[in-house]
């Protein structure tokens, strides 16, 4: 019988052990990368749904104040939908901020400006008439363009 050193038994016993290993640590591996990267791509695309869903609440509010300046009719409504659209606004802007810091200071003007141009759509309404004439759009559409630059600049971040 020959007598086999131990370390050769040990170096044949771990070599086998490491074989059978190493398929399961490059797939541990592979699977943590992807991980990673889907992780990363649903964090874009959850900062740029929030970017299009601020966006569209901001044209939402614009169109509504629009057709009450141009259409009049049950004013208290009118308003009430503005106030609401202007609520949905600031929601959405609090939303990207917290998704996208990085664009959270022009989140927060657009919402400042939504809140403001619905203020001013109150106070340019006459109620005995039920005639709204139209708000100054201007700095409204300054602040969507503002941060429709911005999301664009950082839609792949």
């Amino acid at each position: 019988m020959t007598d086999v050193p131990i370390y050769v038994a040990l170096i044949t016993g771990l070599t086998g052990a490491i074989g059978a290993a190493t398929p399961q640590i490059a797939t541990v591996f592979r699977d943590t990368s992807q991980a990673k990267r889907d992780r990363k791509e649903r964090g874009v695309n959850a900062r740029q749904q929030a970017c299009v869903d601020l966006l569209g609440a901001a044209a939402d509010l614009r169109t509504r104040v629009e057709n009450t300046a141009m259409y009049g009719g049950e004013i208290l409504a009118r308003l009430a939908e503005i106030r609401s659209s202007a609520a949905d606004v600031q929601v959405k802007a609090a939303r990207v901020a917290f998704l996208a810091g990085e664009m959270a200071t022009s989140a927060q003007a657009l919402a400042s400006a939504a809140t403001d141009l619905a203020t001013a759509a109150v106070q340019n309404t006459d109620m005995t008439t039920n005639v709204m004439s139209s708000p100054d759009f201007t700095a409204f559409g300054k602040a969507v363009e503002q941060f429709k630059s911005e999301a664009i600049s950082n839609a792949d971040k």
